[in-house]
Formats: C-alpha cells, sequence, structure tokens
C-alpha cells in the first residue's frame, strides 16, 4: 500500500526506507544546558518505532550565547554535547530510521529577556513579533563582517559535531526567519556591504556556511538545507528568488532542499492550524523541485498517507514531512503501510500541546495524545493482574478515551450513552469544512471502542444509581460532560435568542442581522459561518480581546479570517439584554447601545453536568468523574483528564480542581 510514499529515497550518500521525513520541532525535552535528556531519547524512539523513514532531529543551538532561540534548547555548541548526541542518534538509528540534526542560530528571534542579552542580525532591525511580546526593550546589534565569519565557522563545527556524534546528515536551518533567512531576506537585511543589497549578495552568507560546512564535513557527508521558499509578509522572500537561491545551494553542495515557508511574523502560516486546508504551501516545493536536480522535501500541514503518497507519486516532491500528526500518532507510517487507516488518530491541528507550550516555555504535550513528552513514563500501556468490570457513564471523548485505556489494561468495560451514538459535543464540532481533522479523530476514537473485544458498548441509556447497582462495577468513570446554556437576563426567553451550538450544528437557522454574544472560539467560529453565508454579524465581547481561549496562531487566523468576511467586533461590552428594539449592550461605565438585530447567537461557554456525578457518587466503590463534568474543557482536558485516570493502577474518586491537561505531569 502507498508504493511511492514507502519507497526508498536517496539523499546524497544516505538511503532512506522511505519518504517520510519527520521534520524539526522543538520539543524542549532536553536539558537546560542543551544536553540530550532520558525524556528527550524516548520522545524520538517513540517516532522511530514507527516507521518513518528519517527524523530530522530539532534545531540545535551553534554557539554558547547569541544563537539560542529558546530555553531548554537542544545544543550542539561543545564537545561535551556530542556524547549525549550520539545516545540520540544511535537510538533513532536503532530502529531503522536514518537520523539528522538540524543546526540553527535565532539572530534577532530570539527574547532578550529571557537569553540574557541583546540578538544580534544582518542589521538593526528588530523582530516584529519578539518586539510585541518581549518584556524588554526590542534591541537588534547589527553584526559586523568579522562576527559574521566567526558565525559562520560555528555553524562549520557544529555540523561536524554532528558527525562526529553518529548522525547520518546535518539541516542548516535556513528558514523561518532564523539567521541564515535573516541574511537572504530584504525583510531583514537592509545592509549595503557585500553581505547586503541584491540577491547575490544577500545569499552571500549562507552560501559560504555551506562552503565551510562542505570543507569540514566532507564531500560524502549529507547536508540538508531548509528554506522559506515565500515568507508571506510585505518586502520578504518570494518564490521567483528563493527558486534562484535554490539553484545556488545545490550549485554550493547542498544534497537536499526542504521547503517551508514564513517567518515569525506570519508564524501561522507556517504552523497552520486547523482553518487551513491541508497542504496548502505545498505547492512552493512542487516549483523549487523544477528548478533543481537534488531531493527535495514538501512541508506543511501533510497528515494523511493519500495526500503524501500523491505529492511524491506525482513528482510534486521526493520527499514528504509529517510533523504534527507524527506527534499525535507515532505510529502513523507503519499503521499507513499496513492498510490499518482507522487506526491513526489524527491530528487536530490545535496547536495546543505542540505550539502554545512552546510559547509559554513549557515541554512537548499533544491535545490527542497524552503519552507525548511523556513516553518515558507512559511509552508502554501494561495489563492489570487482577482485571476489573469497569463502567463509563458518557461516551464523549472522556468516555471513549477512558474506555479505550481501560480495556488496554485488560479490564472489562461498558460503555454507556444516553445519546443514540458516541461522540458527545465533539459531534456539534465536526458539523465545518474546517472541522474535518477532528471528525477523523472522532471516527478513529468510534474505532477503538467499536473494535475492541473488551468493550461492550450500550447506547440509548443512562447510567442511573439503579443501573449501577445491578451492575456492581469495581470503577465508575462518570463522563457525563458539559452542556451549552443560555443564562438567564431580561429577554433571555425570547424566540430570536438562540444557542451557539445549535447554530453552528446546523440545527438553528438565524434571519439576516445577527448579534453573536461572546468572542471566544466559538463566538468567532459561528461568526465567520454565518458571514459566509451573507448575514450581517456583530460579535460582542465583555474583555478587551477576541478568540481569547485559543492559542496564539489560532487567535491570529481567526481574526484574520473575521476581518476578511467583514464582521464588526465589539469588545469591552457585554450582553445586557434584549428586547424588541435588538440586543441592548453595554461597557464597563454602565452605557448601554442598542444593535437592530433579527437574532440574538449565545456563545457564552458551557456548563459542565455536575449533578450527573452527584447522583452517581456513592453507587460504586471507586467513582472517579473525568472529562468536563465536573469543570467544562476542550477537547485535550477530555482525552488526558481519562487517560491519566485510566492508566493509573488505583484511580480515586473525588471532585478535582481542574488543572489544565497540558500540564499534568
Amino acid at each position: 500500500m502507498y508504493d511511492a510514499l514507502f519507497q526508498p529515497g536517496q539523499i546524497g550518500t544516505m538511503t532512506t526506507k522511505n519518504r517520510i521525513v519527520m521534520p524539526p520541532m522543538s520539543s524542549r525535552l532536553s536539558h537546560v544546558d542543551g544536553q540530550v535528556s532520558d525524556k528527550m531519547i524516548a520522545y524520538y524512539v517513540e517516532r522511530a518505532k514507527g516507521g518513518v523513514g528519517t527524523i530530522i532531529v530539532e534545531y540545535a543551538y551553534i554557539d554558547e550565547f547569541e544563537s539560542r532561540a529558546a530555553t531548554c534548547q537542544l545544543g550542539v555548541q561543545t564537545d561535551h554535547h556530542v556524547t549525549g548526541l550520539n545516545e540520540l542518534a544511535e537510538a533513532i538509528k536503532s530502529y531503522g530510521a536514518k537520523a539528522v540534526l538540524q543546526i540553527a542560530h535565532a539572530g534577532r528571534q530570539t527574547d532578550p529577556g529571557k537569553m540574557g542579552m541583546v540578538p544580534v542580525a544582518p542589521s538593526a532591525i528588530p523582530d516584529p513579533l519578539m518586539s510585541a511580546t518581549s518584556d524588554e526593550p526590542a534591541l537588534v546589534r547589527e553584526l559586523d563582517i568579522d562576527e559574521i565569519q566567526e558565525i559562520i565557522q560555528s555553524f562549520a563545527e557544529a555540523a561536524k559535531r554532528t558527525q562526529m556524534a553518529g548522525f547520518d546528515g546535518v539541516e542548516l536551518h535556513g528558514a523561518h526567519g532564523y539567521l541564515l533567512c535573516q541574511f537572504l531576506s530584504p525583510f531583514s537585511n537592509h545592509r549595503n556591504d557585500l553581505y547586503g543589497g541584491c540577491l547575490d549578495s544577500r545569499a552571500r552568507m549562507p552560501l559560504e556556511t555551506v562552503d565551510k560546512t562542505r570543507s569540514l564535513v566532507g564531500k560524502d557527508y549529507p547536508i540538508i538545507y531548509r528554506i522559506s521558499a515565500d515568507e508571506f509578509v510585505p518586502g520578504g522572500l518570494t518564490l521567483d528568488e528563493t527558486k534562484r537561491f535554490a539553484q545556488m545551494l545545490q550549485e554550493a553542495g547542498v544534497d537536499c532542499i526542504s521547503v517551508s515557508a514564513g517567518n515569525y511574523a506570519s508564524v501561522h502560516r507556517f504552523i497552520p492550524p486547523i482553518y487551513y486546508e491541508h497542504g496548502y504551501f505545498t505547492y512552493l516545493a512542487e516549483e523549487i523541485n523544477k528548478v533543481v536536480n537534488i531531493p527535495v522535501i514538501a512541508v506543511g500541514a501533510i497528515s494523511e498517507p493519500d495526500h503524501a503518497n500523491w505529492l511524491v507519486e506525482q513528482g510534486k516532491s521526493d520527499f514528504v514531512a509529517i510533523g504534527r500528526a507524527l506527534i499525535a500518532d507515532p505510529h502513523l507510517p507503519n499503521k499507513a503501510r499496513e492498510g490499518r487507516l482507522d487506526e491513526i488518530r489524527a491530528c487536530i491541528r490545535c496547536n495546543e500541546g505542540c505550539i502554545n507550550r512552546f510559547f509559554m516555555g513549557r515541554t512537548m504535550r499533544c491535545t490527542v495524545n497524552p503519552q507525548c513528552g511523556r513516553e518515558l513514563y507512559y511509552g508502554e500501556i501494561t495489563e492489570v493482574s487482577e482485571p476489573g468490570r469497569v463502567l463509563i457513564a458518557g461516551g464523549g471523548p472522556a468516555g471513549m478515551e477512558a474506555a479505550i485505556i481501560a480495556a488496554q489494561r485488560g479490564h472489562r468495560v461498558t460503555l454507556c450513552e444516553k445519546e443514540s451514538e458516541l461522540g458527545g459535543w465533539l459531534r456539534d464540532v465536526v458539523v465545518p469544512d474546517y472541522k474535518y481533522d477532528i471528525k477523523r479523530l472522532l471516527n478513529h476514537m468510534r474505532y477503538e471502542v467499536y473494535h475492541n473485544n473488551n468493550i461492550e458498548i450500550r447506547t440509548n441509556t443512562e447510567v442511573t444509581p439503579e443501573l449501577v447497582r445491578d451492575m456492581k462495577p469495581d470503577i465508575l468513570f462518570v463522563a457525563a460532560g458539559s452542556r451549552s446554556t443560555i443564562p438567564e437576563f431580561p429577554g433571555s426567553d425570547r424566540f430570536n435568542v438562540v444557542l451557539g451550538t445549535e447554530v453552528y450544528a446546523d440545527r438553528q437557522d438565524v434571519g439576516q442581522r445577527v448579534v453573536i454574544a461572546g468572542g471566544g472560539m466559538l463566538g468567532c467560529e459561528v461568526g465567520i459561518k454565518l458571514a459566509r453565508q451573507g448575514k450581517q454579524v456583530t460579535i460582542v465581547e465583555m474583555l478587551e480581546d477576541i478568540a481569547w481561549d485559543v492559542e496564539p496562531l489560532s487567535q491570529i487566523t481567526l481574526k484574520e479570517l473575521l476581518a476578511e468576511q467583514g464582521v464588526r467586533i465589539i469588545t469591552n461590552h457585554k450582553l445586557d439584554s434584549v428586547t424588541d428594539e435588538g440586543a441592548i449592550i453595554m461597557d464597563r461605565d454602565w452605557n448601554r447601545t442598542i444593535l437592530p438585530t433579527d437574532n440574538v447567537v449565545i456563545a457564552l461557554g458551557r456548563t459542565p453536568n455536575k449533578e450527573v456525578f452527584e447522583r452517581l457518587k456513592n453507587t460504586a466503590p471507586i467513582v472517579v468523574p473525568i472529562g468536563d463534568c465536573v469543570e467544562a474543557g476542550d477537547i485535550g482536558d477530555c482525552i488526558h483528564d481519562a487517560f491519566v485516570h485510566a492508566v493509573i493502577d488505583e484511580p480515586r474518586g473525588r471532585i478535582r480542581q481542574r488543572t489544565k491537561h497540558l500540564q499534568v505531569v
């Protein structure tokens, strides 16, 4: 199956067993001094076990201070790091994957407050994102020519250490607005000496880095170069220039080009959230592939084997980089090769665990894969010595995850759902086309539940105290979920006041003029949905900003989509009442404004079904509330909460103060 994807590949002297590449993604699993940790080895080993052909290990900084991009970043700046890097490389290679290390210099894309220094760059121009997010003054120091030569030497020496450590190749990070990219791009390089100006001059520093690296590692050691073929910013790199630069890289002796896009000013474009279509910038790799004779790697929200195979089969690229989807399911390659597509746990491109935690300085996690980053502790689901009887009340994401894990541990599980099908509130959120990935996740979880012989499924069955007493379970997991509600306010009972979830799921029609109360993710997505239908939409949010409950890249994207659709946004106001005149909103000084409207859509969050737990909490020896029946949460809250309590040997029944799921140790 997937003959093109699983044929051997060639990058210089390196032969890979297939065309799937795991691209570099920061995990923050190294030690604070940049040394490899056991947690990092376990994380990469799980992906190597899963059948990927090549793993390009996350970016490693090349000198003691200036090149670092973030805290707990992997390092290759001294010979002392070679030992740990060798452990990592050998662990990856022992499962048949090729191991490549990406080396990088952050340049101006580093936080001076965290790094304790003024960033350096081709020109003294601060990075827009770092300026907006840093607590320190936006200062950047321009490199002089001697310093440029020192950095080139540091790159080459770091590549030599990579070779000494036993990696099969090295990747130079010349994309995403890091230093090599900063020199190449007119967006960040305003120099007027031999390293600035025309493309040939701006390309000088990256090409000298390639040349110096080649001189130290020898002619046969594979060098991959990662580029941003389009930076998606005014005045930045464009495809026309990078096609010419790709030819320069080939002439300089680079063995392969990995084609990405963007920089920190367009970060939501190169780590696209769910609102972008799959592979939306793989056309860049196709265009680069037309002008070079060395292998090209395509990247950009490639999550499905069918898509990956098509890219190789059609000659769009020679290799495909699958990133976040391998975080979600490390065994995606083996499952695809063996035709077990239903068993692939889908990445939903929420960016919460893999990206948002990076911005917060935390280690790698994954919304849909609770084992990610914790492979050292939860890498294997062990069977219990004495299987018990487990009853689960609720077939939403928490209930299904608890059933899957408990059954894997050998328990006899009965999963009860009061509705006619499993899924809970996930059934509502998968309606829009851009929620296709969540639909894939829902279908996967249903498949896992229905195809496990240890799980009995009872739909149209509500768990009552009488049912629990009749079944006599050893453990009862209460996964009753949450519900959308309309709070009480003057006019809340009017016919034209409707729930956002009902509109979102196409169960409720609205008129031409719509006011949405609540500017979180639900309110924003309903606003986009209705505006695309030609409605006049106004979103009212009591906080200072909208989309406050999603990670930064999704927030940026939602704001762009709302602006494109002409949705009116009113912040620092809340809905006061609804009358015949319309929606009455009020600011923080109690000033009221009338918004004429046909419908008011309520998107003010969810209410946990606590009463279900209260009815059931004393009906079994151990009763554990999981998911959002105690406190409303997101998909990750539900899955992680269920996993943690189903995987431990002795779950305790108690109401817990929720700890955000991605913070669980």
